[in-house]
């Protein structure tokens, strides 16, 4: 159990946010997307930032998203039921977001969705308030705002990361992205959510590239129950990029996967997710996907 899993309850967030699921939130596998999720943690803190800090003061910052990661817990479904199978209204969730860490010119928000009382996917971001000329200390009376959030949370974790990870030649599978101006967000870079998308579709190239290209793509267990991305840089529109990954740790039943984002030789993005690589029969399991995945372990440089 990760840190950012830690069961806490729905009253212990400053702020509870109804949300409610949406048809394309919805994966192939008819479940909350890992990326629906990124956009519902954004969507949060949007509204949280402009009702304490007010929009007069949201309009003249420029807060920059540094990292994201989500763990889903449970199966987060459209039409939503508890543990105990309640039925709760259809697609009816519950973000539950508070104040981790303030820093000097970054701040941590920790976050937890509820179906029901049921936490079923937490998650945590740090974002930076940034100037041209990179990144400044928290005007006064946002830092006085997020006082106002603050809860009893463990900070958000560092990623740890050897040399290897910025450079392009460790990751031994490679998928070439082209940035869409649909990906664009207000501030004319591409979107922090379409950018999650990109390594959840990394991960199912690699996928696909192991079982043979299936039909209908790879099969649905294999999605990653936990997504973390860190941004290092900037990607914009239009360009073409490059996109890595490569196995760091196999055990009996999961797999660490990094990413990385490369413009050229510059690495620009990073990723690491955690998911099944052996799945019951009745799921189509593809076999010793373990042993396929040896090939793409990390290399050292």
């Amino acid at each position: 159990m990760t840190h950012t899993q830690l069961m806490l309850r729905p009253s212990d967030y400053p702020v509870l946010i109804e949300h409610a699921a949406r048809y394309s939130d919805l994966d192939p596998s008819r479940r909350i997307g890992r990326d629906a999720l990124v956009r519902w943690f954004e969507d949060a803190r949007i509204a949280v930032e402009r009702d304490v800090f007010g929009a007069a003061l949201v309009g003249r910052m420029r807060l920059l998203l540094a990292s994201v990661r989500v763990d889903v817990l449970a199966p987060l479904q459209v039409a939503a039921r508890s543990a105990v199978g309640a039925r709760i209204e259809a697609g009816q969730y519950r973000i539950g977001i508070g104040v981790s860490h303030i820093g000097t010119s970054s701040f941590a928000y920790t976050y937890g969705v509820y179906a029901g009382d049921e936490c079923v996917a937490t998650g945590e971001s740090v974002s930076v308030h940034a100037t041209t000329g990179g990144p400044a200390p928290l005007p006064e009376p946002v830092r006085e705002a997020l006082k106002t959030l603050r809860m009893d949370a463990p900070e958000p974790t560092r990623l740890q990361r050897g040399p290897a990870r910025v450079v392009r030649e460790a990751y031994p599978f490679r998928l070439d992205v082209r940035t869409r101006f649909g990906d664009l967000d207000p501030n004319r870079h591409v979107n922090n959510v379409a950018l999650a998308g990109w390594y959840l579709d990394g991960l199912a190239e690699l996928h696909l590239d192991v079982l043979g290209y299936p039909t209908g793509g790879p099969l649905d267990g294999l999605s990653p129950s936990s997504l973390r991305v860190d941004y290092l840089d900037e990607v914009r529109y239009p360009g073409i990029y490059q996109l890595r990954v490569g196995v760091l740790d196999l055990d009996d039943a999961s797999v660490r996967y990094a990413c990385g984002l490369f413009d050229g030789p510059q690495c620009i993005g990073l990723a690491e997710a955690v998911g099944a690589h052996h799945l019951p029969e009745e799921a189509g399991d593809p076999g010793d996907l373990a042993a396929r995945l040896e090939p793409f372990r990390m290399r050292s440089v």
